[in-house]
């Protein structure tokens, strides 16, 4: 067969593969989008807690830094991170939906990182009776409801799994911007909250091996109609030995540049404060690139803030969550230290820091679109 006739008979299966997916998709298709295209001003909890059945894209993720002891007294320190993305692919919400699954465990004590994005589900939208919410795809699964959450799931090998494990905190739930309403750069607005200093406690079985662990954690939880386009950002939670926690985002546009930071302080008695974003900056310390996608990404900062400035270092360099089936959307998102000063007082903690080098934003039914690309119609 000639290198010619090969991409024309790709291209035909591709087509056949397109038109078979069409004609499933289609009874699910007629079933017709959620609601307005806005996130509304002013997040009630626990009802914005639950899936917006109207927005387009939508997560809750919990990242953290957990240690404990296994059966034979050895200690283990561990990152992690469990996400479920709520995407309505088919315009097809609340009737199903697409709920898709990443998990990640930094390994402090071997020094080693895995993680999977690959977990897909789709199923109806789950909206619980007073509010809270339950969600899953896959093995990962996360619920929770005024601050009390709680996780469970992990790699289809055993190799890390969490048993039910608990998170929850005391102080309020951190609403970012206008009462839990930002401004998302290329995309839009986002409704956004955050539960940032959870107390985590349960058993996670490294290699087959019990170890009872405890720690500390965040929650996100950002939903909205976003426009479709693309962009990027860097995002960073840290919880710092004075018992405040921050919140910053910097968010790009297609072209790479700066076009809205977002900055919340979480002060030491569960206030929140909106930081200036005249005072809110970030640089690059350090960059490590993945041997898996070529993507380099910026892992070691520093970022001023009000009254100071603090140095994120990254626990591991190779923190990267990525497939080769899905190589839209690979991000890097590590377990860091934070140390540095705040109004002349040294202050140290941990971190997450997420950088998302380029994302194109999907809309309602962009599975749909997508068919619709390939078919030619």
């Amino acid at each position: 067969m000639s290198r010619s006739a090969r991409p024309n008979q790709r291209r035909t299966r591709f087509r056949k593969l397109a038109v078979l997916l069409l004609g499933s998709l289609t009874s699910l298709l007629l079933v017709g989008t959620g609601g307005p295209a806005h996130a509304a001003a002013g997040v009630s909890l626990p009802g914005d807690e639950s899936p917006h059945v109207s927005a387009g894209m939508e997560w809750w993720y919990i990242t953290g830094h957990l240690s404990g002891k296994d059966l034979l007294g050895k200690t283990h320190s561990y990152g992690f991170e469990t996400l479920i993305n709520r995407v309505d692919g088919l315009s097809t919400a609340p009737v199903a939906t697409i709920y898709n699954g990443n998990f990640a465990i930094a390994d402090l004590t071997r020094g080693t990182y895995s993680s999977t994005k690959s977990l897909y589900s789709i199923s109806p939208d789950n909206v619980p009776a007073g509010g809270g919410f339950s969600v899953s795809a896959g093995p990962i699964h996360i619920d929770g409801k005024n601050l009390v959450n709680h996780f469970s799931g992990g790699f289809s090998d055993l190799s890390y799994v969490f048993g039910t494990m608990t998170a929850s905190q005391t102080q309020p739930a951190a609403l970012h911007g206008n009462a839990g309403t930002i401004g998302y750069g290329p995309f839009g607005t986002s409704g956004y909250y955050s539960e940032t200093n959870l107390h985590v406690t349960g058993t996670l079985f490294d290699h087959g091996s019990p170890v009872n662990v405890t720690g500390t954690a965040w929650l996100d939880h950002q939903w909205g109609n976003w426009t479709p386009g693309q962009g990027g950002w860097e995002w960073y939670s840290l919880q710092l030995s004075n018992n405040t926690q921050y919140m910053l985002y910097f968010i790009r546009d297609a072209n790479g540049n700066y076009v809205q930071t977002i900055g919340t302080r979480v002060n030491a008695d569960g206030t929140t404060t909106n930081l200036p974003t005249a005072q809110l900056s970030r640089a690059t310390t350090g960059t490590w690139t993945s041997p898996d996608t070529g993507i380099t990404y910026p892992v070691a900062s520093t970022v001023n803030v009000p009254g100071g400035t603090l140095a994120v270092t990254p626990q591991l360099v190779n923190q990267e969550v990525w497939s080769s089936l899905i190589p839209q959307g690979n991000y890097w998102e590590g377990t860091s230290t934070v140390a540095g000063t705040i109004n002349g007082q040294a202050v140290t903690g941990q971190a997450y820091a997420e950088v998302i080098p380029f994302i194109d934003m999907p809309g309602h039914g962009y599975v749909w679109t997508s068919v619709k690309n390939l078919l030619g119609i």
